[in-house]
Formats: structure tokens, C-alpha cells, sequence
């Protein structure tokens, strides 16, 4: 627009302005339009009657009306509706009496958009006198900002509400500035204050006595090797009620500084639930075993007996066609169905201390799994690849993976001599990749979507259990679990162990 629209500011306005700033009086009245007009702020001038003489360039590009339809009215041309009638007269109440007004004010543009603006409305007095004779109102859009604000507000409700359904917390530990931060869900869980700030030898104090050198391990681990963690432990609230906690913590960069964010969650009534179910998995696991021992000491005497029978005895010898068969059928059946228990039995033993981890040299633990599958299986060609990188872990569960992955290998192999790949290797981003790489058939794309879900349904389910024990003792350390074709022919099924800062030269005492 031109600027011939715009109305010089007049010498009443120049003299009240000088007047309000009374060092700035000998300055030319030019600078100060001048000054006026660069502004970043919104600015307008009104009357006494509250009627618009004046407009900056701001204000039209805030407002949308340029100086032509804005000069002359009143400023509730910007009005939204939003603000009731108190509003203004404790407005108009304020800057007559000779005072500043300084408040929040929802305002409409000319394109009938709502902006918020922070404004403030200051009385302009005669020169001669100090009556008022003019009002100067200055204008900030903070409504990006206020958006961002509400935003965080929706979202911080939103996470309290989640922490307070979840029964979960949160946490940050600065160690640079010995500073712990809690959420409200932690509080809650803790069962201080709302507005307890804890310090960090405090925070640790609420952990059982027996397990707070646990946890104190784990945060130095972590902080030293940039290592996740994911422990439960027992926690002793502010008013001596134990409850048992799943507590993680995960390495952030910050500026510089090494953070450590984490989660706090009571798991005290799951705890108790999968100990029962535990306590029932063992029994019926134990009477399982038993009663498979049982049939397998009788097929195997049925088996005995049959092959004693007198093969030209034209009645043995339907006997011997008849039951042979059935005989070592249930013998089998009976004997995969013990193998599944101890493979059952070993997983917990194991899952029970899988987050008890420690540095673990991978190609020579590859060695000796090669070294066991050469001996059991002669005509096997069982090859290892790679360097002797180092994860950290639970070794035994690391062996047990292993296991499951060239079991899984030979089952699914299509000849007599199968050729497995047992490899290592090391990205640039620091993660340890362990494959297993077979000639077989391959695995089946439904078995690779339910490992990947992470879930079976009644129409879409694996078909054995091993590839599921691997996800089970690899997840909870951070590690995860990917299937690709192997060429020409076959799979290769790949454990990812998260990247650490931990080197072999480095202290392994603890």
C-alpha cells in the first residue's frame, strides 16, 4: 500500500510523546515517527474518545488493515468476541486513571483469523497540563507461541494421565550437575510430595538395601559403557510400603553433557501374577516330565517286546507291522515333548538373570558352538566369519540364541551335508551383528511377520518355538531379531546387539 494512506503522527502526539519520555525532548519529533514506524510491534494511537489516528506498518501486517481502515475507528474493529465486557471496563478503568495496562487480548484480523496478542495501552498527557489526551497501544503477536504452550500443556496432561493409568514415572539423572529429575507419575510412585526434588544418593536410598547396589551398578554401566538397562528391583515408598519396580535407563546425548532418561513403572501385582504363573508353569512342567518319562519307559518296553516276537510267526508278524510302528511313534512324540520342556525349563532359568550382563567375546563363543555341531553332525559343514567383536550381555543367553539359531539351520536343511554360516560383524555405528546363514528351505514368510509382530493369532502363528526363545533373550538387553533369504538359497536369521562404549582393554572386575 502507499504510504500517502498512513497519517503523520501530528505535533500533539509529538509533544505527548515527548512529554512520556522526557530525556529524549530535544530530539527532531521526525526521529521519533521514524523510530515508530521500524518497529517490530504492532503500534497504534487513539484519541481520547478511543478513535485510531494512527497506525505503523506493523500493525498492518499483524492486523491485516492496512492504515485507510483502521484510521477512524475505534479499535474494536479487532475484536473477536472473545473477551466479555469486565474485560474492557476494567480496561478503560485502568489507562484513565492515568495508568499502564498490560494484559493478554485475543484479537480478529481483517481475513477474520484470531491472533493473541500481549498488549499494552499507555495514557498519552498534555503537555501543558498532563491531561490525557491520547492513548498508545502497543501490540506483540505471541500466538505461535501460545499455540506451542498450549500444545505442551495438552501434552503434559496427556503424559500425566498416561503415567497415572500405566502406574508409570519418569526420570532424568544429569551427573554433570548432580541433578535428578522426577515426573509427577515417579512422585506418585515413590509416594512423595508433589513437589519433592530429590537428589541423587536420595533417589537411590528407596531402593531395598539388598538391591541398591544393583541399581547403582547399572546407572554407572550405563553412563560408562552407553549401555541401556532394564532391571526390576524392589522399592521402599516414602510411607515403608515395599512394592517391586521395573526401573529402565537409557544413555542421551545432551549439549555436551551425559544425560541418563529412563522410566519407573510398579509392577507389584504383575510380579505377583507371573510368580503364580510360574509356580504353576514349574508344576506342571515337573508332571509333565514325569508322565513323559513314564510313556516313554513303556514304549519303549512295547517296543522290546514287539521286536522279540517271532518275525515268521505269520500272527507276531501282523503284530510286529501293527504296533511296531505305533510304538516308536509315541516314543517320539514323547521324547520331543521332553525336549520341550528342558528348553522351557533352561529359558527361565536363564530369562531369570537375563538383564545380568557382561562382556562377552563373540567369535570364540561361535568357535565352540561350531566345534559341538561338527561332532554331532559329521557330514555338516559348519564354517565361522568374522572378527572377535565384543557385546555386552548375558553369556549364557547369547550360547542359548546361538543354539536355537544352528538348530534352527540344520532343521530347516534340505540334504544330508547342510552348510551353515555362523558370522560377526561390526557396523561403523558401532552395533554387533551375529548371523546364522543356512542352504535350506528358508523361513516361512508368516513365521517372519509373527516374529516381527512380536505376536500370534489363531490363524497366523509360527511353527516352533526356537526362533521365539532367540527375540525372548535378546530384546530385553536391546537387541533385536531380523530374518532375510539367504542366496541362492535358504535364510539367514541375524541377532543386532545395541552399540556400547565398552573396549576390551577396559575393566571387567565389577
Amino acid at each position: 500500500m502507499s504510504d500517502g494512506y498512513r497519517e503523520p503522527l501530528d505535533d500533539s502526539v509529538h509533544r505527548a510523546r515527548g512529554h512520556a519520555t522526557a530525556p529524549n525532548r530535544g530530539l527532531d519529533p521526525t526521529w521519533f515517527e521514524r523510530a515508530v514506524e521500524a518497529a517490530g510491534h504492532a503500534i497504534f494511537i487513539t484519541d481520547f474518545d478511543g478513535r485510531i489516528i494512527y497506525v505503523n506498518p506493523a500493525f498492518e501486517e499483524v492486523t491485516g488493515y492496512d492504515a485507510a481502515e483502521a484510521i477512524g475507528h475505534t479499535p474494536d474493529l479487532l475484536n473477536s468476541g472473545h473477551h466479555d465486557v469486565d474485560y474492557f471496563r476494567r480496561l478503560w478503568r485502568t489507562i484513565l486513571a492515568g495508568e499502564v495496562w498490560q494484559e493478554e487480548i485475543v484479537n480478529r484480523r481483517a481475513d477474520g483469523s484470531v491472533y493473541i496478542a500481549n498488549q499494552t495501552i499507555a495514557p498519552i498527557g498534555s503537555a501543558e497540563d498532563s491531561t490525557i489526551t491520547h492513548f498508545v497501544a502497543i501490540q506483540t503477536d505471541i500466538t505461535e507461541r501460545k499455540q506451542h504452550e498450549m500444545a505442551l500443556e495438552r501434552s503434559q496432561d496427556l503424559s500425566a494421565r498416561t503415567e497415572e493409568t500405566a502406574d508409570v514415572g519418569g526420570w532424568e539423572l544429569d551427573l554433570e550437575a548432580e541433578e535428578i529429575r522426577w515426573t509427577a507419575g515417579t512422585r506418585r510412585i515413590h509416594g512423595v510430595a508433589p513437589d519433592y526434588e530429590p537428589t541423587l544418593e536420595a533417589a537411590l536410598s528407596f531402593y531395598h538395601p539388598d538391591d541398591r547396589g544393583k541399581i547403582r551398578t547399572f546407572v554407572e554401566r550405563a553412563l560408562e559403557w552407553d549401555l541401556p538397562y532394564d532391571v526390576e528391583a524392589r522399592l521402599v515408598t516414602a510411607n515403608g510400603t515395599t512394592r517391586i519396580v521395573r526401573t529402565t535407563g537409557q544413555p542421551v546425548a545432551g549439549d555436551g553433557t551425559p544425560l541418563l532418561r529412563g522410566t519407573i513403572q510398579d509392577i507389584t501385582e504383575r510380579k505377583a501374577r507371573r510368580q503364580q504363573l510360574m509356580v504353576f508353569n514349574r508344576i506342571l512342567r515337573h508332571n509333565l516330565r514325569n508322565g513323559l518319562n513314564v510313556v516313554i519307559g513303556h514304549a519303549e518296553e512295547i517296543e522290546r517286546a514287539v521286536e522279540e516276537l517271532d518275525a515268521d510267526d505269520t500272527d507276531d508278524a501282523a503284530v510286529r507291522d501293527r504296533i511296531g510302528p505305533n510304538a516308536r511313534h509315541i516314543l517320539s512324540a514323547a521324547e520331543d515333548l521332553l525336549e520341550t520342556s528342558e528348553r522351557a525349563r533352561t529359558f527361565d532359568r536363564i530369562y531369570e538373570q537375563i538383564c545380568d550382563i557382561k562382556p562377552v567375546e563373540v567369535r570364540p563363543l561361535l568357535e565352540r558352538v561350531a566345534a559341538a555341531y561338527r561332532d554331532a553332525y559329521p557330514t555338516a559343514t559348519v564354517r565361522v566369519a568374522g572378527p572377535n567383536a565384543v557385546v555386552l550381555a548375558n553369556p549364557h543367553a547369547v550360547r542359548v540364541a546361538v543354539d536355537e539359531l544352528v538348530d534352527n539351520a540344520f532343521e530347516h536343511s534340505t540334504d544330508d551335508t547342510p552348510t551353515v554360516t555362523l558370522s560377526v560383524a561390526e557396523s561403523p555405528d558401532g552395533t554387533i551383528r551375529l548371523s546364522v546363514a543356512d542352504r535350506g528351505d528358508g523361513v516361512p514368510e508368516m513365521e517372519r511377520e509373527v516374529i516381527a509382530d512380536g505376536e500370534e493369532r489363531p490363524l497366523k502363528h509360527g511353527s516352533g518355538l526356537g526362533l521365539w526363545i532367540v527375540k525372548w533373550l535378546v530384546t530385553p538387553i536391546g537387541g533385536s531379531i531380523e530374518i532375510e533369504d539367504n542366496e541362492p538359497s535358504g535364510a539367514v536369521v541375524s541377532v543386532v546387539f545395541p552399540a556400547s562404549r565398552w573396549r576390551s582393554g577396559d575393566d571387567e572386575s565389577d
